[in-house]
């Protein structure tokens, strides 16, 4: 198991977002001022949940999953940033992580908005072809397919932690972690003498002061991870290291459908993430996990 170990003197913030506790710990600052920072941080996650929530009903996804081919609509900024980041993630991990596996995945967990029940109706698009088409200049977007559901649970709380923790740099907090349900984490520490420790398994990280860890596991996740090809979960739990919490997140959901030698492939091509996995109580690329500097 992942365990980060506790600083003292930090306040801790909690606030109900995208259906699980967030979790913001302040330090260097005083009380009243942490206070303050605190509100910002968590106002601007209920914004990016308010524009890339499945369940909002005036939502951008919202929008865009009840577009008909050939409809357009004009979305966020964010949305368009958190699109291009999803997509990333789909390259890396060779499509296991997909944007637009919605209909599948809401299936596999037995609910969905009342607004997407047309959708299901329709023939399930083929995931492998263009689902939508950008203009990012001028934030219109385009349904080029049907069948097709955007959902952004498997990135949405690493990219609202990205984006939250940008909101709050000119507040001038030394160290910040923000911590969302348990699964994904966003590490800042202006104190070299003061970094971040963990352990994975009973053994010790190399510290740290910044960075972003992601997990996933059956336990808790895996029944929501689906494969468009039909391939099957490979590991009990995945965790996922790099700068961008969205990018981490999305890494653990696609991780779980890959084998070693594509994980370790992944791993040396992109140095500045790193991927570990266990399957039977043997963990996968924990040394270089637990090595990877921040």
């Amino acid at each position: 198991m992942l365990k980060i170990e506790e600083k003292e003197g930090l306040f801790a913030f909690r606030h109900e977002a995208m259906a699980t506790e967030l979790t913001l710990s302040l330090g260097g600052v005083d009380q009243e001022y942490a206070k303050g920072i605190s509100y910002a941080f968590f106002e601007r996650v209920d914004e990016i949940e308010s524009k890339l929530s499945l369940y909002q009903e005036t939502s951008d996804v919202t929008r865009i999953n009840l577009l008909k081919k050939g409809e357009q609509t004009r979305v966020s900024e964010e949305c368009i940033d958190c699109l291009q980041l999803a997509m990333t993630a789909s390259e890396l991990t060779s499509g296991r992580f997909h944007p637009f596996l919605g209909v599948d995945a809401l299936k596999v967990k037995g609910k969905a908005p009342a607004y997407l029940r047309s959708v299901f109706q329709a023939p399930v698009g083929d995931p492998s072809s263009p689902a939508i088409q950008i203009d990012p200049n001028t934030r219109q977007l385009v349904k080029v397919a049907e069948g097709v559901i955007l959902d952004f649970g498997g990135i949405g709380k690493g990219y609202a932690l990205d984006v939250a923790m940008e909101e709050i740099e000119d507040w001038d907090v030394p160290v910040a972690m923000a911590n969302f349900g348990g699964s994904t984490l966003l590490f800042k520490s202006e104190d070299e003498d003061s970094p971040w420790s963990a352990t994975l398994d009973g053994e010790g990280f190399v510290p740290f002061r910044n960075g972003a860890f992601s997990s996933s596991g059956v336990g808790f996740q895996g029944e929501h991870i689906v494969s468009s090809v039909g391939e099957t979960l490979l590991w009990e739990r995945s965790y996922a290291r790099t700068y961008s919490a969205a990018l981490a997140d999305a890494l653990t959901t696609g991780a779980m459908l890959m084998g070693q030698e594509e994980l370790d492939t992944l791993c040396q091509a992109q140095p500045q993430l790193v991927v570990a996995a266990s399957q039977g109580g043997k963990l996968w690329g924990g040394e270089r996990f637990r090595k990877w500097g921040g």
